[in-house]
């Protein structure tokens, strides 16, 4: 675990890096897919953009929420970096979940403003989300967050005053498991994209995949921070809901697609 690297002098985020790294990886794909589809790449730009905002907020909004407890410290602000200290301790950290609903929102608006098909974008984006968010929990790996419970088949960290709970105990590389897990739907999800399997649905498939790993990978998860609803995790709470959400929506579309091919047949 690496929290931070030193380059000409200067301390520089793994976490950030792997999230720079995330990022040029779909910008690649999107320019190699805009390519071969001929859609317009300044538009898909701007629909990603849109689907980041909405992110960014989305995952802060929801760190919050799960800091709600602590939202008693704002009662102690007497200047304004108390007030930044309180916002960031209750809104600085970033929640998967609420980023995910937050950049659907987001892409939402984005198809409407700059009126895209949303059924395609809608597979642009379940291709992008699995391919950033691996290398995003990699970078969780290199910063100590997210970790995994103590387990003897793990790794410990040393000097990480980042994540201080991950030090000196070996504990379980659950975010690289995930971030397999990642690799794996986005590779699965890519082929289905280019032979055409199951267009303007994949977004449903990849959030009832990913729903399933995340529901069972948090039993290997050794943080706490996020709370828990009724015994579950809160983000095994809401992968339920997802699994749920995801099966209605291929079951529609599926349904929707059969009726249309049987009203051409006739």
């Amino acid at each position: 675990m690496l929290p931070f690297f030193s380059f000409f002098g200067k301390n520089i985020s793994t976490y950030g890096l792997m999230a720079c790294i995330g990022i040029g990886a779909v910008s690649v794909l999107l320019a190699f897919l805009s390519r071969k589809t001929k859609i317009n790449f300044e538009a898909t730009v701007l629909f990603m953009l849109f689907v980041c905002a909405g992110a960014l907020l989305g995952g802060h909004i929801l760190y919050g929420i799960t800091n709600i407890g602590k939202i008693h410290i704002f009662s102690e602000i007497k200047n304004i970096k108390d007030f930044i200290y309180a916002f960031q301790t209750i809104f600085g950290g970033l929640v998967f979940y609420g980023g995910l609903i937050g950049g659907v929102f987001g892409g939402v608006i984005g198809i409407k403003i700059l009126k895209l098909n949303i059924s395609f974008y809608a597979d642009l984006m379940a291709l992008s989300v699995p391919l950033f968010h691996g290398f995003a929990r990699i970078g969780c790996f290199l910063g100590g967050c997210c970790y995994g419970i103590e387990s003897e088949l793990g790794f410990a960290s040393r000097g990480n005053t980042l994540v201080e709970a991950v030090n000196g105990v070996k504990r379980f590389p659950v975010q690289l498991l995930e971030a397999f897990f990642c690799f794996l739907i986005f590779t699965m999800l890519l082929i289905m994209f280019l032979y055409k399997k199951f267009k303007g649905g994949l977004f449903f498939v990849y959030l009832s995949i990913y729903a399933f790993v995340r529901f069972f990978d948090e039993f290997l998860r050794g943080d706490d921070i996020r709370g828990f609803v009724f015994g579950l995790s809160t983000s095994q709470f809401i992968s339920i809901f997802v699994e749920i959400f995801a099966i209605v929506g291929i079951f529609i579309i599926k349904y929707n697609k059969d009726r249309s091919e049987k009203n051409c047949k006739e």
